[in-house]
């Protein structure tokens, strides 16, 4: 007759480590439905796939979310049932959840150097794009209301631009949101001193307008959201180490 499954074996089950394998699919999540990150995210979009690359990665951590839940399935229920084949189940799961996590963190970093090369051709969108596609100029607002700048290089970008030459800025020579603004609104945008930050006067222009580019600030951006996948992904794929030497060791008390 079998005996009665082991309380100490239950006790230690394997969702008592679980506790931060929620973080990557939940960091996911955040970055897919976060408003601020999706407008930047369409200034960075891969033209050809019309999503940025981080956004794939962002899908790749709730994917593994899914992965977290059936893993963490099988190994609760292998310690609870003593259960070998369970157990090793359980351990797959780990390996493949390591093995995702790792290559999260390694793509962040290829897929940031590859769009930090094209963070460059941002000039030549604004010239051609702001003003005519909703989507892009209400993403270059929102940047340089963020980030406190003007254009990606500076307000140069500006000069021969679409929306100059079509005159969709009503005569203005930048867009209303490289003028230091009195809301902070990049929808509805109230510069302080409209007509000196127009100015074409450096002397006036420079007391109300931002006459820094763009370029590092959404380098820092890019930078930081890398740090982000890396710190989930590498972190994350440590914990699933110790998750894979209790499985094993639990496996052997079965």
């Amino acid at each position: 007759m079998r005996s009665p499954p082991d309380k100490r074996a239950a006790s230690r089950s394997p969702g008592g480590y679980n506790n931060g394998w929620g973080l990557p699919p939940a960091v996911g999540v955040y970055l897919l439905v976060d408003k601020e990150k999706i407008t930047l995210f369409h200034l960075i979009a891969d033209p050809d796939i019309g999503y940025a690359l981080d956004q794939y990665l962002a899908w790749a951590l709730v994917g593994i979310g899914g992965l977290v839940f059936f893993g963490g399935f099988c190994g609760c229920c292998g310690a609870i049932r003593e259960n070998r084949c369970l157990l090793v189940t359980y351990f797959i799961f780990l390996f493949l959840i390591m093995g995702s996590e790792l290559a999260v963190g390694i793509l962040s970093v290829i897929f940031q150097n590859k769009t930090l090369t094209r963070l460059g051709e941002l000039s030549t969108l604004l010239k051609e794009e702001y003003g005519i596609d909703g989507q892009i100029t209400e993403a270059f607002d929102f940047t340089q209301t963020k980030f406190n700048c003007c254009g990606i290089f500076g307000p140069q970008d500006y000069e021969g631009s679409a929306w100059m030459t079509q005159d969709l800025g009503k005569g203005d020579a930048v867009a209303k949101t490289c003028c230091i603004l009195s809301n902070g609104d990049h929808l509805d945008p109230k510069p302080l001193n409209s007509s000196w930050c127009q100015s074409d006067k450096p002397t006036e222009s420079s007391q109300f307008r931002h006459e820094e580019g763009c370029l590092h600030k959404l380098e820092d951006f890019l930078r930081d959201i890398t740090i982000l996948f890396v710190a989930i992904g590498c972190g994350a794929a440590a914990l699933e180490i110790f998750g894979m030497i209790f499985s094993i060791c639990l496996c052997k008390e079965v």
